[in-house]
């Protein structure tokens, strides 16, 4: 299989794990989006839950910390 399509299919394959963990991690951040809601006033939190940017940015820090650990493995396992 060419490295291109392992590796477009590893990225998928983590960015799909993440968003379940995203989730959970955003709602256990339920003080700090009240904070930012009441030092801020940025909407934050609402009647349901917290607000879709609050989903999205925790999205993209836990996606972004999964690729990088990924790539940091991958790279130590070609270097040794």
């Amino acid at each position: 299989m060419k490295l291109y399509v392992k590796v477009a299919a590893s990225a998928i394959g983590v960015l799909l794990l993440s968003m379940p963990v995203a989730v959970l991690v955003t709602i256990f951040l339920m003080p700090l989006w009240s904070w930012i809601e009441a030092t801020y006033g940025i909407e934050s939190i609402g009647h349901s839950g917290p607000a879709d940017w609050c989903f999205e940015v925790v999205f993209a820090v836990v996606g972004g910390l999964l690729e990088l650990a990924c790539w940091m493995f991958y790279w130590r396992r070609r270097l040794s």
